[in-house]
């Protein structure tokens, strides 16, 4: 019951009424203005409430554009022991739009406001504001400084602060690290991983790629360590109580994610150029003394000043140091001046040599260098285009490989290592195009995939390719010279390859037109040559590639799934070096081929050397045409990676049911005439896909493990391990033939593997197993023997260096037995046994293990808190695990697992689109066992 002025009003609860007394209508009337007044300042006050909060600056996920650094004077004090950080940051901006708020980046820091409240003040001549309030907003890891005016447009301030914070024990940001030394003595140290959004983790900042500043850094340490950052050292103050203070000179205008801190007890080795230039190379001194750090600083100090003629632009600052740090998540990172490695990626000892290590850490080494340039001198805007960093140093280090080696083809390399992989995970309706929007800033770290890296490094390739070397390296100088110090988006880089293009007599070039349509929409096509064989003609069609071509949830594209394609093609007889090419425009429905004096008896080759982003399907008459070749005499007169492009096209073709999959079957028995590493690992790699997906059937299994012994048995037995191999090529290939005999279970390598495990552990002793080939000894033994060899390879683990741990850990993973598995998957959750950087690798071995695929599924779903509260701020961990675990799934419960997952763990961080695409995968690889598994059967029986 309520009263209203004039009128009462009583409700009745059994006829749901309002029931009137006493009604005054005039009086009604004014009430009812009444509440309608109150509701509507009320709705006013509301909206203007929501509006307010709606506009709060802190509430958006991306720094406002009001105010632009100028330059950070930063203090750290770091313990190392205590694992404490105590800082001080004078922040210097520009305001660009008046604005009450100072809005900084700041994470798991305590401001100090202890006598030392924030402050601010302007340049000269112009009052100072003060700071009224201040607070940290975790939602968007900010902290706001709230001021009692408005900052004055084009007025330059300084913040002062105060901070303290850990020495985190993560993988990033400002972190600890540890190592044991040759005294057995535990020594701790201090380093920084920033990308993407490390930098507020150590000191208060602008942390987005375009807010770029100078920084002048001071990093305080015990004296019995030495401390390390971008630029060179500038001077030394002692503060007492065995501190001291070292200052570094003013850096050049750099991103906060290239910055680098290092606080240890590191010794080093250095070389300076006839210019003055320093490079020096830091680890444990005992790595130092063993000369493993000597080859990473001979390729560093040759590939510097290659790549200052490659881009003909000065390398930008007075030096720059690689050093290798125990705990790492990546291979190594860019940080302009002072580029950090895991020790596996830096290190190489020459006493235990190795074609294979030289090759990892050549190409390590050059693609950081090439960032220097390409991402430090000029970055992307935004962490959506961060593959134009990662695609391009994925594609120049081969080229400074290449300087560095140049007894090796290092670009026939590039179709197994780079191209291969993407081009399977590319051909899911999961994928995603190479330029990704980043919207909240967390997304970032899940755009650092084989897309940006392995696609945007292939389809640069093919850039250079058809524009030209000369041109291509015009285009980047003008790119670079324009934007130096700067921020850029695609577009722009395009605008300048164009311009060169152009001033080349390429008057019709556009090259944003062709390459929108490969970095705008995701996946590439297969181009379908046919020929008349009668005419002698041919034509060449384009269609969008899949794996599974009845999938039907495509994400729409402005291009419809059409690119403008570079088709090289020869026919028998012209030379590789000089194809022909034709541009397959988006528009045209059929592209004519002139195949010049070709006759019906001669096969057509397209894409030739792998350079083209496509894969190429022939008619049947052709295929038959490269299959009878192949199984020639002659067959090496086609090159290595288009050999194993060959095999690769057509299984994968024979996957997405373009092709008959006994077509590309028995193209692989041309392999009994194979000796290069390039087309056997290429095949390898696609034919692997069988026993990834029916390694569960067994009779399938028996005979493709059969026929594989078959093909790999001739080169095998003409290996004299006595005879060393005369070049790189022979001494890969061999390893390849021994890793490959063995792998498969033939007889005679399983044996000698074997024999050679156990004289290790007779006597102590491994320097008989050659380098190259412990990964497959190891596994080798481990995988056909027991316990005992299991726990042996565990003790040995435990005491040895870096690059011996990671095959030990891999191989443990090659038991057969469950129990001796589901134990070893425990253990990797033990910090004090295993690294932390380390217990991926653990997982991941083992889901691509025969006997570990339900294991690893299952330790991954019961412990998923421990590897999303350890792993997910990491770039690459998650998605490598997920892909990894669920590579081999490929049956109706499979899918069910992962759905059911997602269902239970709607959120799955930055392994997000890796669930994606292992339902894709599953779902395609069912289809094949489907489509397949019978065929295969008959198949692998016929040839038996």
């Amino acid at each position: 019951r309520f009263k209203m002025a004039g009128f009462e009003k009583q409700y009745s609860v059994s006829s749901g009424r309002v029931h009137h007394k006493n009604f005054n209508r005039a009086a009604f009337a004014l009430a009812l203005c009444s509440v309608l007044l109150c509701l509507g300042i009320a709705l006013i006050i509301g909206f203007e409430v929501t509006r307010a909060k709606a506009t709060d600056p802190w509430e958006q996920f991306r720094l406002p554009e009001t105010l632009f650094p100028i330059h950070y004077d930063v203090e750290l004090q770091a313990d190392v022991t205590a694992f404490t950080l105590v800082g001080q940051a004078d922040v210097t901006f520009r305001c660009a739009t008046p604005t009450r708020y100072v809005i900084l980046h700041a994470a798991e820091l305590e401001i100090d406001d202890v006598g030392t409240t924030p402050s601010i003040e302007s340049s000269v001549g112009v009052n100072s504001p003060v700071i009224t309030s201040w607070f940290l907003y975790p939602e968007n890891q900010y902290l706001v400084l709230e001021l009692d005016e408005d900052l004055a447009e084009g007025v330059v301030y300084t913040v002062h602060l105060n901070f303290k914070g850990t020495l985190r024990d993560g993988l990033i940001g400002f972190y600890r690290s540890s190592y044991v030394n040759k005294d057995g003595q535990t020594r701790y140290l201090a380093t920084t991983h920033m990308q993407p959004m490390g930098a507020r983790l150590a000191f208060p900042c602008f942390d987005e790629p375009a807010f770029k500043a100078t920084f002048t850094i001071t990093l305080v340490h015990q004296d019995e360590y030495t401390a390390l950052s971008n630029m060179p050292l500038e001077s030394t103050e002692t503060r007492g109580g065995g501190w001291v203070a070292d200052r570094f000179q003013q850096s050049v205008r750099m991103s906060t994610y290239l910055l680098a801190f290092v606080v240890s007890d590191y010794t080093s080795i250095s070389t300076v150029s006839p210019t003055g230039f320093e490079t020096k190379v830091w680890a444990r001194p005992e790595y130092i003394a063993a000369e493993m750090g000597d080859y990473a600083l001979d390729v560093a100090s040759k590939i510097v000043p290659y790549f200052e003629e490659y881009f003909d632009v000065p390398f930008p600052l007075p030096k720059i140091g690689h050093i290798s740090i125990p705990d790492y998540s990546i291979g190594a990172m860019e940080n302009w001046g002072l580029i950090t490695y895991a020790e596996t990626a830096m290190l190489y000892d020459p006493t235990k040599p190795s074609a294979t290590r030289k090759r990892g850490v050549a190409r390590i080494v050059a693609h950081e260098l090439a960032h220097m340039w390409f991402g430090d001198l000029v970055t992307m805007e935004w962490w959506d285009g961060i593959w134009l960093n990662e695609g391009f140093a994925s594609y120049v280090e081969y080229l400074g490989y290449g300087f560095v080696q140049p007894d090796v083809d290092v670009m026939e390399q590039f179709a197994y290592y780079t191209c291969q992989g993407v081009m399977e995970d590319d051909a899911l309706t999961s994928s995603r195009p190479i330029h990704q929007p980043v919207i909240h800033p967390n997304e970032s770290r899940e755009v650092f995939d084989s897309i940006i890296y392995s696609k945007g490094a292939s389809i640069l390739r093919m850039l250079d390719n058809f524009l030209g070397e000369s041109t291509f390296r015009k285009g980047l100088k003008y790119y670079l010279d324009k934007y130096a110090y700067g921020n850029t988006v695609q577009d722009e880089l395009w605008e300048q390859l164009t311009k060169a293009a152009r001033e080349d007599g390429q008057t019709d070039m556009d090259v944003k037109l062709v390459m929108d349509t490969w970095t705008l929409q995701m996946g590439y096509p297969v181009v379908h040559l046919t020929r008349d064989y009668v005419r002698n003609t041919a034509s060449a069609t384009q269609q969008y590639f899949l794996l599974d071509q009845t999938d039907t949830n495509i994400v729409p594209s402005d291009f419809d799934y059409r690119w403008h394609v570079p088709l090289t093609y020869i026919t028998r007889g012209s030379p590789f070096d000089q194809p022909e090419q034709v541009w397959m425009r988006p528009e045209q429905d059929t592209t004519p081929v002139n195949l010049g004096s070709a006759t019906d008896a001669d096969w057509v080759l397209a894409n030739i050397r792998r350079v083209g982003y496509y894969r190429v399907n022939y008619d049947q008459t052709n295929w038959q045409l490269l299959s009878n070749h192949l199984n020639s005499d002659i067959f090496d007169e086609i090159p290595p990676d288009n050999r194993g492009t060959l095999i690769d096209d057509a299984f994968n073709l024979g996957r997405a049911g373009l092709l008959d999959l006994t077509t590309a079957l028995d193209l692989t028995r041309y392999l009994v005439r194979e000796r290069h590493y390039i087309p056997w690992s290429m095949s390898r790699a696609a034919m692997n896909y069988v026993e990834t997906v029916l390694g569960s059937v067994t009779d399938i299994f028996d005979n493709w493990q059969a026929y594989m012994v078959q093909l790999i048995s001739p080169y095998y037995n003409e290996i004299d391990p006595t005879v060393p191999p005369s070049d790189y090529n022979s001494e890969v290939g061999q390893v390849l033939a021994i890793s490959t005999a063995c792998s498969y279970g033939q007889t005679s390598c399983v044996g000698n593997a074997t024999a050679q495990f156990r004289q290790w552990m007779d006597t102590g002793n491994n320097s008989h197993i050659n380098e190259m080939l412990k990964s497959t000894v190891y596994c080798t033994a481990i995988r056909y023997g027991g316990r005992p060899e299991w726990d042996f390879a565990w003790q040995r683990y435990l005491t040895a260096e870096p690059a011996e741990q990671s095959l030990l850990l891999s191989a443990m993973a090659c038991s057969r037995d469950a129990d001796t598995l589901s134990n070893y998957l425990e253990r990797s959750k033990d910090e004090s046994q295993i690294r932390r950087q380390s217990a991926p690798d653990v997982i991941s071995s083992v889901g691509l293990s025969q006997m570990g695929k339900s294991l690893a599924w299952e330790f991954l779903v019961n412990n998923w808190d421990f590897y999303m509260e350890n792993y997910d701020e990491t770039q690459f961990t998650m998605a490598s695990i997920v892909l990894a675990v669920t590579r081999q799934f490929s049956t109706q419960e499979d899918l069910d697992n992962l759905e059911q997952f997602r269902r239970d763990h709607p959120n799955q961080g930055t392994a997000t689109r890796a669930f994606s695409q292992a339902v894709d995968s599953t779902t395609t690889n069912m289809k094949f066992r489907q489509d397949n598994e019978e065929k295969i059967r008959q198949w692998l029986e016929s040839r038996s």
